[in-house]
């Protein structure tokens, strides 16, 4: 006979499975349970009791979210079974092996929901380096799950982590980030290179580990209440990015009827959620130790208003929640930290991309100021795409009663670039335009502009007749067309239709590869000069033909000779007595350079466009040559030194974003900010 503590096939785990019950349609929507199921893969039974005090952890967890969420959640446990046999190999074993522990415990466990939280306790394995590890969100069989190394009977704050992470809640991280100089600051703009995670380093939330260890637990976060669904989108305050200044008062982060208790903005694919927490109620014990902070008595963790930075996923994707430390305090020790902005003090992020400051506190609530300082600083024109940004350049620029407008496309570029300089030099806007449907954008925009001429730039391939008609309607102007057959053609064609002989400088650029020409046609335009279109390594004839006729006293050659051939710049010396060439080593080099050549220190403007998504600068090119000022291409977050150089010669009054903040970033808008003349 088997020893009643030995486990064989005979055991529940190999006989058959535990179904859990089926809670759907449940008048308690905030309903949790838990189950303990204890597994092992020994063939004797582990000699601890995995029941003991099992309902007492998940009495606390239902005390404790009792409270948080004013009654509306609910902990019951389902059941809690004695040890189950598993079947793992050596190698599984050896290797804690995640996918065999979740074969065996499928095979387990069946049915259930999202707010079923299965607690799988394993004996103790030191190849698993992990305490408690749970499932984001529901496992494929629908309940929740929760894996733990050596905690025989997991308690509640097992129970609260597993809770928030089958719901697809996670914890806050603290993050430990430097600057340039390696000095400590509380918050990087990259934080994915400058900044060290500490994971589940959060002194209050009960998705973290540290709160135990203050011996206390405290409010979740306001974006955890939310994920959570104790919270509702209207008790959480939507900032507009940006804005001079927003003054408001939060609320004590309390339970679910406590009215607006946080104020939420994103930036470049971060949400920052900003919340308020006093020492009173479920968190009196927040100022019951204290620290020396460089002379500063602080308490540890205390309260005051506090920042959160939540990493947005393009999916519902495990993403990072950090918690921003502002008083930067030079021990890692856990508890001697005060995260929270007291009355009085003020936050700046780098570069003065926004600003907390707290004017008064009290128990019940807080006294908050945001701010955008260096975004206020520097103006960005863009749309909620490459039309609607098209539209808000013309609308910001252009009255109405326009002598031309002119119509390129949005999706092949070529037309646009050799179109802008003409634009510029007769100040009429360029609207982009899908290929056979005219924007609702664009129409209304030509409706507000009453152009006298509409000209559409590029052949019926790239603009069809149906958006011609479209623009007729909208306007009641019949539009003409300047095209030829390929893009060299109507380059050539629009330059014919533009300019006399005789002209000073004919800009040539690739109708290849972009960039370069996105710098050039401001200058072009300003000067009243054409942008003609060439090979990589021919100069095509019906560009010949054109400089031909043109008989320019000099020709500039934009871009580098991967991009236009060195035989290229001596066969184009044929047409003109003079040739240069402004280029550099990438765009952003050739880019400054077009800029140094042309333009003198002081500008009034200088606009800055994508160097990766072209759209935003064809529109912008034309006003940049009405005001005679440089188009300087950056990339998405970051703009390198051949740019800052140009910047800082050019000492711009005014500087114009060109885009929306998905092709140049809000970080990079806010150094802008510091190139401006002083």
């Amino acid at each position: 006979m088997r020893p009643a503590n030995e486990l064989g096939p005979g055991s529940p785990a190999a006989a058959s499975a535990i179904r859990l019950p089926d809670h759907r349609g449940s008048k308690e929507l905030g309903a949790h349970y838990v189950y303990y199921a204890p597994m092992t893969w020994t063939s004797t039974k582990p000699p601890q009791d995995p029941t003991s005090g099992a309902s007492t952890y998940v009495a606390r967890a239902n005390a404790y979210w009792a409270d948080v969420a004013d009654g509306k959640v609910s902990v019951t446990l389902g059941w809690a079974n004695d040890w189950a046999r598993m079947s793992l190999t050596s190698t599984e074993i050896a290797t804690c092996d995640r996918k065999a522990i979740w074969r065996e415990v499928s095979r387990y466990v069946t049915g259930g929901s999202a707010n079923d939280h299965v607690l799988v306790n394993l004996p103790y394995n030191p190849a698993c380096d992990w305490a408690d590890l749970e499932y984001m969100g529901s496992t494929d069989k629908g309940y929740g799950l929760t894996l733990t190394n050596g905690l025989i009977v997991p308690k509640d704050d097992v129970i609260n982590r597993a809770m928030l992470h089958n719901n697809w809640v996670l914890s806050t991280d603290q993050v430990i980030c430097t600057d340039e100089t390696g000095a400590r600051v509380p918050l990087s703009l990259t934080p994915e290179e400058a900044c060290e995670r500490i994971g589940y380093n959060d002194p209050w939330s009960p998705a973290g580990s540290l709160p135990y260890g203050y011996g206390h637990v405290g409010m979740p976060h306001a974006k955890e209440l939310l994920d959570f669904g104790v919270f509702t989108a209207s008790q959480i305050r939507e900032l507009t990015v940006g804005a001079s200044l927003t003054t408001l008062d939060l609320n004590r982060l309390q339970g679910p009827d406590g009215g607006v208790q946080a104020a939420t903005f994103t930036l470049d694919g971060y949400r920052y959620d900003i919340e308020y927490r006093a020492a009173t109620g479920l968190e009196s014990w927040t100022d019951d130790q204290t620290y020396d902070d460089n002379g500063v008595t602080r308490t540890t963790p205390g309260g005051g208003v506090i920042l959160t930075q939540t990493k947005l996923p393009d999916t519902k994707y495990v993403y990072d929640s950090n918690l921003i430390d502002v008083h930067t305090a030079a021990s890692d020790t856990d508890t001697r930290r005060h995260p929270g902005l007291e009355p009085g003090e003020t936050f700046t992020a780098p570069h003065g991309l926004f600003q907390l400051s707290v004017g008064s506190a009290e128990l019940t609530k807080a006294s908050v100021t945001v701010s955008f300082p260096s975004l206020a600083k520097v103006a960005r024109w863009s749309g909620k795409d490459r039309y609607d940004a098209s539209a808000a350049i013309s609308a910001r620029t252009f009255a109405p009663s326009v002598p031309t407008a002119y119509l390129a496309s949005g999706e092949i570029y070529t037309d646009a670039l050799s179109g802008a300089p003409v634009a510029g030099m007769t100040r009429g806007p360029v609207l982009l335009t899908a290929r056979d449907a005219l924007p609702s954008a664009i129409a209304t925009e030509l409706k507000r502009l009453r152009p006298g001429r509409i000209v559409i730039l590029g052949g019926p391939n790239t603009i069809t007749e149906n958006v011609a008609a479209a623009a007729a309607s909208a306007t009641g102007v019949t539009a003409e067309r300047w095209s030829g057959k390929d893009r060299f053609e109507t380059s050539a064609a629009i330059s014919a239709t533009s300019y006399e002989p005789g002209v000073d400088t004919a800009y040539v650029a690739s109708g290849r590869v972009f960039p370069d020409a996105l710098s050039g046609a401001p200058v072009a335009g300003r000067d009243k000069n054409p942008m003609l279109l060439v090979d990589t390594n021919a100069i095509p004839p019906s560009i010949a033909t054109e400089l031909t006729r043109l008989k320019p006293q000099r020709i500039v050659v934009l871009g580098g000779p991967s991009t236009i051939g060195n035989d290229v710049e001596t066969a184009l010396k044929a047409y003109a007595p003079t040739v240069v060439r402004y280029s550099g080593i990438d765009r952003f080099a050739a880019s400054a350079a077009i800029s140094a050549g042309s333009y003198a220190p002081g500008v009034d403007t200088a606009y800055v466009a994508s160097g990766r998504v072209y759209t935003d600068a064809l529109s912008g090119a034309p006003v940049a040559g009405m005001t005679a000022g440089p188009v300087l291409l950056t990339d998405t977050t970051g703009f390198g030194g051949y740019t800052r150089d140009e910047l800082t010669r050019l000492r711009p009054k005014h500087i114009v974003v060109l885009g929306g903040p998905n092709t140049i970033s809000y970080a990079v808008q806010a150094q802008l900010a510091s190139y401006l003349a002083k």
